[in-house]
């Protein structure tokens, strides 16, 4: 019997391992370029995720349901052409588990946006998203002491229509969403590791925009997948 509580104890620490990792599914914004070309923006974004990561972790295949990240980042805006878009991200990210306690978390990466049609006020687009995150904590469950480093990457790759209206700006559209991370530390001293991915990778994004004037906008945005959701907010400074 102790044996069998001391392995659920190791399954229940594995898994608190496991769902510290990633969930980000970072705000896409429009998928079309929306500067001209040479032309520069600044903005800050915030993102709220939650959702459900798969992974193998000492020899178990688990199902973490419900994992809550926030991730904040500086955004920096270049108009390559009027029809193509970079974007610069740099950032941190915060994880919400009781039992976890997250430090040095580091978030950065870019995007490129690119309008493939325009008629009236519509504009239909693509948009590529990559980003790479780190993560360093430790925690106590069931009074078992782990630490845990996590790396892992996110692609998202978007489509859709922009549709403006004077100062308002509505889009939305399907997206695919690919995780692909390490996790590795310790289990009361003794070393672990394992890998993990998104639970569901197809999913639909919304999202709306207002300029507030001539160089402001403030956005929201919305997406779901079969597993995971995420609300967004941002604002965007032109020069």
């Amino acid at each position: 019997m102790k044996k069998l509580l001391y392995l659920l104890s190791v399954f229940i620490v594995v898994a608190s391992l496991l769902s510290s990792s990633a969930q980000a599914l970072t705000p896409i914004g429009p998928p079309v370029a929306t500067l001209e070309r040479g032309q520069l923006a600044a903005g800050f974004t915030y993102g709220q995720a939650e959702g459900d990561i798969k992974g193998t972790v000492l020899g178990f295949e688990l199902v973490v349901e419900d994992i809550e990240v926030k991730t904040y980042m500086a955004n920096l805006f270049l108009g390559l052409d009027d029809s193509v878009e970079l974007q610069i991200d740099l950032g941190g990210s915060r994880y919400d588990d009781v039992d976890y306690c997250s430090s040095g978390n580091f978030t950065g990466g870019f995007g490129v946006k690119a309008t493939l049609s325009k008629q009236d006020k519509l504009k239909f687009g693509v948009a590529f998203m990559m980003h790479w995150y780190e993560a360093n904590g430790s925690g106590v469950t069931m009074g078992i002491p782990w630490t845990e480093k996590d790396d892992w990457t996110e692609i998202q790759v978007a489509i859709g229509p922009s549709f403006e209206d004077g100062p308002w700006r509505l889009y939305g559209g399907p997206f695919l969403h690919f995780i692909d991370g390490e996790a590795e530390g310790t289990i009361a001293g003794i070393p672990v590791s394992g890998d993990f991915e998104e639970d569901s990778n197809v999913g639909g994004f919304a999202g709306l925009q207002v300029d507030l004037d001539d160089n402001t906008t403030l956005g929201f945005e919305y997406q779901q997948t079969g597993s995971a959701n995420v609300f967004g907010a941002s604002i965007r400074f032109r020069f």
